[in-house]
Parts: structure tokens; C-alpha cells; sequence
């Protein structure tokens, strides 16, 4: 996860222009951290890109307070440490204040999927017992999407589901959300075009989606607060 990240971001970074002065991995099993964000702060960076999930990221921020460097230098954080605990993980400093408050991150946008998504978390949680996680609404989809694909070929192939996914996800057709409803449609030859619970479905030439996201925030009180949206 760590590495495809770095990959992308960086070509992405220095395409607009940004130059990475450090790049720092880390053994996800170690428990110090000293090392790797003196290494950061000594970089003389505008800001660092932490990918990590809470368990060792905690860790790893609650490192660089101890240091000075989370207020030297802005933190900006992935979606895998967006968690309702993430600031009681990294803990509070001596007047009782979460110290993680004010990180920020990037996030799917759940609000994308509209009414999809919440019919999708309302039966996630009848069936799990708990709220849905980051990307599960979009695994869901891409199994929905393959499904779907695979009855319009009338074939249960890699070939076959390939040759379709296009038809059964953009448009024209019947926009549809419900799986049931669009295998429905399909077994009555109508042309259908998937609606996600991730948000909207539309394979380019290249067979990519795109996807929106939102910033999210951890507040004074430690809570996780959304704002911005944006298209990627």
C-alpha cells in the first residue's frame, strides 16, 4: 500500500512541479520510530505525506510531537489513518489536548454514492453489525459491476466479463443502483448503467473511474470531521 502510494504520488508531485527531498520507509512491526522522523524533520521539507494505518502511524505522529516536529512542519495524512480512534491512539499532551487535532487527510467521498450508498451501509450494518470501512463500498461495486457484467455475456469468464463491463456500467441505459433490480433488467434484454454505492460508475478508454474525494480532519474534541470535496 505504502509503496504503490509513494509511486503515484510522487510522479504526480513532481509533474506539477514539487520536488520529494526524503523518502522514508519503515518496518511496520518496529515500535520505535526516533530514526525515521529525525530523518523527516532534518529534511527541511514544506510538509510530509504519511502513508500508514492508526496502529503504527499513531506511533510514528505521537514521535514527532515529541520531537517538535509536528509543529515545525505541516502533516498530511492518507486515508488509511482516517479512524474514529486515531487521536486517543496518538494521545494528549500535558493541558489534556489531543495532539493530533488539525491533521488532516484525503478520504472517498461516501456522499458520492448519494442514496446508493446509503442503502448499501444500511444493509452493511444489518448484515455486519457495524459501519462499513474505507473502499468497502467500492469492493462492493467492483464485484456488482463484474456480476453484471457477466450476465450481459451470459458467461462467467475473465473474457466475457471483460467484453461487457463497459455496457453494464455506462451509459446508456437504465441507471440502476439495486443489484437484484439490474440483473432484473439485464435477464429482460434491457440496457442498464450501473449507479455505485461508491458514486458514479463510468470506465474511460483506459478502463479507469474516476472518484471523489473529501478532506477530513481531526477535531479538537478527537472526533473525525469532513470538508472540502474534490474530483480526482
Amino acid at each position: 500500500y505504502g509503496v504503490g502510494f509513494e509511486d503515484v504520488f510522487v510522479k504526480a508531485f513532481e509533474a506539477e512541479g514539487g520536488q520529494v527531498l526524503e523518502k522514508v520507509k519503515y518496518d511496520p512491526s518496529q515500535t520505535v520510530f526516533d530514526s525515521e522522523v529525525q530523518k523527516l524533520a532534518d529534511s527541511g521539507a514544506d510538509f510530509i505525506m504519511m502513508v500508514s494505518y492508526p496502529e503504527t502511524g499513531s506511533l510514528i505522529l505521537k514521535t514527532a510531537y515529541e520531537k517538535g516536529a509536528l509543529k515545525t512542519t505541516p502533516w498530511l495524512l492518507s486515508e488509511g489513518l482516517e479512524a474514529a480512534n486515531l487521536a486517543d491512539l496518538v494521545g494528549k499532551d500535558s493541558e489534556g489536548r489531543y495532539i493530533a487535532a488539525g491533521l488532516q487527510g484525503l478520504t472517498p467521498d461516501k456522499s458520492a454514492g448519494a442514496k446508493a450508498y446509503e442503502s448499501f451501509a444500511e444493509q452493511y450494518v444489518e448484515e455486519y453489525h457495524k459501519d462499513p470501512g474505507i473502499y468497502c463500498s467500492n469492493s462492493y461495486d467492483a464485484l456488482a459491476v463484474v456480476a453484471l457484467a457477466m450476465e450481459e455475456a451470459g458467461e462467467a469468464t475473465g473474457s466475457a466479463a471483460a467484453a461487457s463491463i463497459r455496457k453494464v456500467a455506462n451509459a446508456p441505459g437504465v441507471e440502476v443502483s439495486d443489484l437484484g433490480e439490474a440483473l432484473k433488467l439485464i435477464r429482460e434484454g434491457k440496457d442498464i448503467n450501473y449507479q455505485g454505492a461508491s458514486g458514479e460508475i463510468s470506465f474511460d478508454e483506459n478502463g479507469d473511474v474516476s472518484g471523489s474525494y473529501t478532506v477530513w480532519t481531526v477535531a479538537e474534541n478527537g472526533t473525525i470531521t469532513y470538508g472540502e470535496k474534490m474530483a480526482v
